[in-house]
């Protein structure tokens, strides 16, 4: 009967390590400042210039932009990966 509670246990404590390590995740956001660089997240947040990775191809992004992200494992830095032009 003990087992019966460990290994939804082990399961929730496999998972929180997973999610803890932040892995890789693919995010959208819009640009929303220029000077300094910012991008608001679809998660309600904003991401200034120094956790951001621009890419030769996102040199020139404008106000209103949407671009497509990663987050790097551990969560610190967002890669900027390309502008999107249709979402649907």
């Amino acid at each position: 009967m003990a087992s019966e509670g460990l290994i939804p246990l082990l399961k929730r404590v496999a998972l929180e390590a997973v999610d803890a390590s932040k892995p890789t995740v693919v995010l959208y956001g819009t640009v929303s400042g220029i000077n300094p660089l910012t991008i608001y997240l679809e998660q309600k947040r904003t991401i200034t210039r120094g956790f951001l990775v621009v890419t030769d191809k996102v040199k020139n992004l404008v106000v209103g932009d949407k671009v497509v992200m990663i987050r790097m494992q551990g969560g610190q830095k967002y890669i900027i990966m390309d502008k999107v032009v249709s979402d649907g």
